[in-house]
């Protein structure tokens, strides 16, 4: 078995004293300017993520803050409201008026019907 390696050959170099540049220099400058405006956005964008996240949560928090204070305020007014029906009940209203001024209905002798004619 005869192996046999192809041969190449190597062609003379060119050389060229002047090349054209791939980018000149305002060209560099050009997107050296666009990437750090974008740069900036992009950073830009992301504070206001940040600081958009950071509102929500405080807001959200300010608002179950104050839910919590509105059932703690309906729980006290419903409690309010049961203590004004004891106090002005009419068992109550009438047990102090016999005990402390000494009230008491009247008999049915006692009670008058007038009528106003005109």
């Amino acid at each position: 078995m005869n192996l046999s390696l192809p041969k190449f050959e190597l062609a003379p170099a060119k050389v060229s004293r002047k090349e054209a540049p791939l980018l000149t220099l305002g060209q560099i400058f050009e997107q050296l300017l666009a990437l750090t405006l974008l740069i900036l956005l992009l950073i830009g964008s992301a504070l206001a993520v940040i600081y958009t996240s950071y509102e929500y949560r405080r807001l959200f928090h300010q608002q179950q803050t104050l839910v919590r204070e509105s059932d703690n305020y309906r729980i006290e007014w419903g409690q309010l409201l049961l203590e004004q029906s004891a106090w002005g009940s009419n068992s109550r209203v009438e047990k102090l008026a016999s005990e402390n001024i000494d009230m008491r209905a009247p008999d049915p002798k006692e009670i008058r019907l007038i009528r106003h004619e005109k």
